[in-house]
């Protein structure tokens, strides 16, 4: 091709002629060589991705025991209205009956009414009035709960307080208040070291003490017992030399005892706590208004049944709180009477016999404290909802197998091992129209193919043959075109059903499908494994590149630059000579 070197356009197209042929020889080459590599890592990563949905469910599937993908169970009830029921994978397979006789309730006493206006002809004063509750523990103990309501001089109007601001205090006291340990004031020492154990619902830790004044015992005390949760302590200065150790049990929901003391530092200290509680974690204390004028206390034990019914309600240490309700009962069970013409009668709104739950399971006569049953069927929770009536027709509990969820699982499995196995498939193949597969030729490729090939054809080794024992015998199939397909739904239903063991094997024995593939599949998508390093020696390659890529062109546009200034100047140069020539002919004559 021919330039005319003489005009700043055919300089320009000598130049970018010139550049598109070095960018041709130089860079194209190295440009070719980064798409392969980055295709390379897209594809990478793709495989990384899909291996590591793959690895997920593959885990859940080779899982054993309680935690087994195939020993799911569905608990089903035959009316909601009365009982639900569910169960955890642990659960045993049946059928029961269930008639609900009486639904469990909570231990409630109710106290008299009292005009909401009028005065309190108890609480004259301000002050701190003590009462302790005490109720079963559902194992045949018993549970304390010492609450101190405290009657402020504010809540009180020219000297009176109403009937209803003492509820209140009540009921807001009772629904608020902690179990506190506090010792007796004492100064000096103690002479001999041990150990006590803080037992907090059945959790006990060792608290150790040395001889020494009671001062530092009780420092040491202080940081042991705050190191366990829902416990708190402290050293309380009382003057003179004198200090007191206090315990507060902040989880209302929890009992605190203390005992086993080893060297008598538990009684110097007058130390006594029997499983006590908070009133908070006890009970629950409601105002309600059985009329405009009239207001009432009701007291209800937080947990249900029998087990653990109020066994006394009293004041101590003077404290008249209860009194001024009528509900300092002690351990009798007045029963409550709503009298419509008059006053109530304060009182228990139940007998003992009407708290437990009664319902006939199979056939038997059974009672709960709870409404919530966990012993019946193992592995399950029936919850009652509703009392039945004669009428009413008999319940039908059942567990059974989750073929469903099951089949889920496995569908899942087979949807992830198809999305690698197609994409590699698809990657590792070349065609007239779409070229040559980026992963032609790759190792990792063509051994993932293979793995997941055997792993989804053939007997599982070390099953036995005369049973379930392969996926094509629970009526999946595998085609090298396709990969997998459940190609019988009915027959893995049946099998899920009838054989869950044989199932479950076939995906986590020690030769299964999930934990073969699992394992291997680990290898290529861990820290260390093959794709990640692959990855890295193929970021190096492509960063390699770029710098080769970019430094060509710095040199090609720089040569570019100098050749287009050169060939500028050379015209330049030719042009001035050619118009001195013509200057100097035309001033000669020479053109005639």
């Amino acid at each position: 091709m021919s330039y005319n070197m003489l005009s700043i356009e055919g300089i320009n197209k000598f130049v970018t002629d010139w550049q598109t042929n070095e960018t041709k020889k130089k860079i194209d080459p190295l440009t070719k060589k980064k798409e392969k590599w980055t295709n390379l890592q897209t594809a990478y990563t793709s495989i990384a991705d899909k291996l590591g949905a793959l690895k997920a469910i593959s885990y859940a599937l080779q899982q054993t025991g309680n935690s087994s993908a195939f020993l799911v169970k569905k608990a089903t009830t035959s009316n909601t209205t009365f009982a639900d029921i569910s169960s955890t994978s642990a659960a045993q397979l049946g059928s029961h009956s269930l008639r609900i006789n009486q639904l469990a309730k909570s231990d409630t006493v109710i106290s008299a009414d009292q005009t909401s206006t009028a005065d309190s002809t108890t609480i004259l004063a301000p002050g701190t009035h003590s009462m302790v509750i005490t109720s079963g523990d559902g194992t045949g103990g018993t549970l304390t709960s010492k609450i101190d309501v405290t009657f402020e001089a504010s809540d009180f109007t020219d000297g009176k307080i109403s009937n209803k601001k003492v509820i209140e205090k009540i009921q807001s006291t009772i629904n608020s208040s902690k179990a506190i340990v506090t010792s007796n004031s004492v100064t000096g020492t103690t002479a001999s070291a041990g150990s006590f154990k803080l037992n907090l619902s059945g959790k006990e830790t060792e608290i150790t003490y040395d001889a020494g004044n009671y001062s530092d015992v009780m420092d040491s005390i202080v940081s042991q017992v705050n190191k366990v949760a829902g416990v708190t302590a402290e050293k309380v200065d009382s003057g003179g030399g004198n200090f007191q150790l206090k315990i507060t049990v902040t989880d209302s929901t929890k009992y605190l005892s203390i005992n086993g003391d080893t060297s008598g530092l538990v009684s110097e200290l007058g130390i006594s706590a029997d499983k006590i509680i908070g009133g908070s974690g006890l009970l629950n204390a409601s105002i309600f208004t059985p009329s405009d004028s009239l207001s009432q206390l009701s007291i209800a034990t937080k947990k249900t049944g029998e087990g653990f019914k109020i066994l006394s309600i009293q004041d101590v240490n003077g404290g008249q709180a209860l009194s001024s309700l009528g509900l300092n009962f002690g351990t009798s069970r007045d029963a409550f009477v709503q009298d419509t013409n008059g006053a109530d009668t304060p009182g228990f709104i139940y007998t003992t016999d009407l708290l437990n739950a009664k319902i006939e399971f199979n056939g038997i006569n059974v009672e709960r404290n709870s409404n919530s049953i966990s012993d019946l069927i193992p592995g399950s929770t029936v919850t009652l909802k509703s009392l039945m009536k004669d009428t009413d027709t008999t319940l039908n509990l059942s567990v059974a197998s989750d073929s469903t969820a099951v089949t889920e699982k496995i569908q899942d499995y087979i949807k992830k091992l198809n999305d690698i196995y197609v994409f590699l498939r698809e990657k590792t193949k070349s065609t007239k129209d779409e070229g040559r597969g980026v992963l032609v030729g790759d190792t990792a490729a063509d051994t993932l193919l293979r793995l997941f090939t055997s792993a989804s054809v053939g007997a599982i080794p070390g099953l036995n043959p005369n049973e379930l024992n392969s996926l094509s015998k629970i009526g999946i199939t595998f085609s090298v075109t396709d990969g997998l397909t459940l190609s019988d739904a009915s027959k893995l239903e049946k099998a899920i059903k009838e054989y869950p063991e044989q199932v479950e094997a076939i995906f986590n024995s020690e030769n299964g499908v999930a934990k073969n593939i699992y394992s291997r599949v680990e290898l290529y998508i861990n820290a260390e494994g093959y794709l990640h390093k692959s990855k890295q020696s193929f970021d190096r390659s492509i960063t390699y590149l770029d710098d080769r890529i970019k430094a060509s062109e710095e040199r090609i546009n720089k040569s570019t630059s100098d050749l287009r200034l050169r060939n500028m100047k050379s015209m330049s140069r030719m042009n001035a000579l050619l118009a001195s020539q013509s200057t100097f002919i035309m001033s000669n004559g020479f053109y005639r």
